[in-house]
């Protein structure tokens, strides 16, 4: 986790945004564990909600983090 705070504080903004993407994509697979984990005692309501919460943020995170792999690469810096 200190790793991940330590590449925010990055000057270059590739590195930055790549930071940002691997923090949302962490707290993104925890509300979907946690939503997985509360569904054993009820599958519906909020449970099913941080499921689908967490996958979608981990799900766009990642997207991010393709995208800003990508234009960095062509950029080239």
């Amino acid at each position: 986790m200190k790793a991940v705070l330590d590449m925010l504080k990055r000057k270059n903004k590739f590195e930055k945004m790549e930071g940002y993407s691997i923090f949302f994509m962490l707290i993104g697979a925890l509300i979907l564990a946690s939503g997985i984990g509360l569904s054993i005692l009820n599958t519906k309501g909020i449970s099913a909600i941080m499921a689908m919460l967490g996958s979608v943020l981990a799900f766009f995170a990642m997207i991010s983090l393709i995208l800003t792999w990508l234009i960095k690469e062509l950029i080239g810096e």
